[in-house]
């Protein structure tokens, strides 16, 4: 049996709203409200499990999140914690 991601500490960190536009498959769109709630984390170990929500997911070290695509609610979250410029 494969051991899930185990968090030893959650520490409230944030919190923000937004009103986006989401884009479904067939082309439709819809306006939703969002609230993000941010934590930072600590974990016991590194593994992963995935459902069928995702793809894949990465490791990334602070310095490396500029080179890839992220959203702009993504951008916005990793520049108020000064991991990516503004």
């Amino acid at each position: 049996m494969r051991e899930k991601l185990e968090i030893v500490q959650a520490k409230p960190w944030t919190f923000r709203d937004d009103i986006r536009v989401k884009t479904y498959a067939d082309g439709s769109t819809e306006e939703i409200y969002m609230i993000y709630l941010i934590f930072d984390c600590r974990a016991a170990n590194r593994t992963v499990e995935l459902n069928d929500e995702f793809e894949d997911h990465a490791l990334v070290r602070a310095g490396e999140f500029g080179s890839y695509d992220l959203n702009a609610a993504t951008r916005t979250t990793l520049a108020a914690k000064g991991l990516i410029d503004a």
